[in-house]
């Protein structure tokens, strides 16, 4: 093996940067996802780092334009499936949130 190759069994990058849980970014594309709103920057950045130390893929995103503009303007993605697990960690880190429920309109 080359000097400056990595083992498949290297361990994954850590910090800042760092893909969250060996997860790609792509993780989301094509897969059910949920929105969840933040009255604050402070509570999305929060909520941030306790899904990742959760261990859950999520994506800092902008806040849909049809919420309330009292909100912060970032909002997170997480899986569907992830979502009982993610309001655990929330709920242990002491963040509020909301889930983002679109407005369907009617044809």
């Amino acid at each position: 093996m080359d000097a400056g190759a990595q083992k498949d069994d290297a361990p994954a990058e850590t910090g800042a940067g760092a893909q969250n849980n060996d997860v790609s970014a792509e993780t989301g594309a094509g897969r059910e996802t949920v929105i969840l709103l933040f009255e604050t920057t402070h509570h999305a950045m929060e909520a941030e780092a306790a899904i990742i130390d959760g261990g859950f893929w999520c994506d800092v995103v902008p806040r849909p334009p049809d919420t309330m503009s009292a909100l912060c303007g970032l909002a997170i993605e997480v899986l569907a499936g992830d979502l009982g697990e993610v309001r655990t960690a929330l709920g242990a880190a002491g963040v509020p949130f909301e889930i983002y429920r679109p407005e369907v309109e009617a044809f």
